[in-house]
């Protein structure tokens, strides 16, 4: 049997969570209805997943008509919201060395910005350049790697058959000089980036 002083004590309990709530609610109708621009950053971050989502599906194949049609799904603020967090993910997604994918991705911020075409077409343009010099760089870098591998190979009298096609990705010494040659590109290729977050 639960004594009375038990009882008393779960009650008392109970009476707390109720205040704490009411206090709650209290401070909940103090802070008042949100700002216009707090309104605008909570329907934003709603829509976010949604524009995000398009961007992986696009960037993964749906063809540029599917997206128009998928974004034609939202109206007025809602659309605007989705784009942008469609065009951000879109300039996200490039990647350098990945030529299929700068193409495909200016080619959805091109027909979603049609005001900013000329200079999208600009940005593209430079981020090809820096694809196909940054693609030169490291041929010549895999070429002088593979010529390395070859000379320790004949040094150690291994020649012929028994060498086969030399793959420098597979040493860890090859991924580092990677890394550090890819470096001044990828910040060449974020400025690139930004300056296409920033059309109007």
């Amino acid at each position: 049997m639960v004594s009375r002083s038990v009882l008393w004590g779960i009650e008392a309990g109970m009476g707390d969570i109720k205040s704490a709530w009411e206090i709650a609610l209290e401070k909940t109708e103090k802070l008042g209805k949100l700002s216009p621009e707090e309104l605008r950053n909570q329907r934003r971050q709603e829509m976010a997943p949604v524009g995000r989502g398009l961007a992986e599906r696009y960037l993964g194949g749906l063809g540029l008509w599917q997206l128009k049609i998928e974004l034609d799904r939202y109206k007025g603020t809602e659309r605007e919201l989705v784009t942008e967090a469609l065009v951000s993910s879109l300039v996200q997604g490039i990647e350098l060395g990945n030529s299929d994918r700068l193409t495909k991705a200016m080619e959805g911020i091109s027909a979603l910005k049609e005001e900013q075409k000329s200079s999208i077409t600009q940005i593209k343009d430079r981020a090809e350049a820096l694809f196909l010099e940054y693609q030169e760089v490291e041929q010549k870098e895999r070429r002088d790697a593979e010529e390395s591998v070859r000379e320790i190979l004949h040094q150690l009298r291994i020649s012929g058959s028994a060498i086969g096609g030399i793959n420098p990705r597979v040493m860890p010494e090859w991924q580092q000089a990677l890394d550090r040659f890819a470096e001044p590109y990828i910040m060449r290729l974020e400025e690139l980036k930004e300056k296409l977050r920033h059309l109007s």
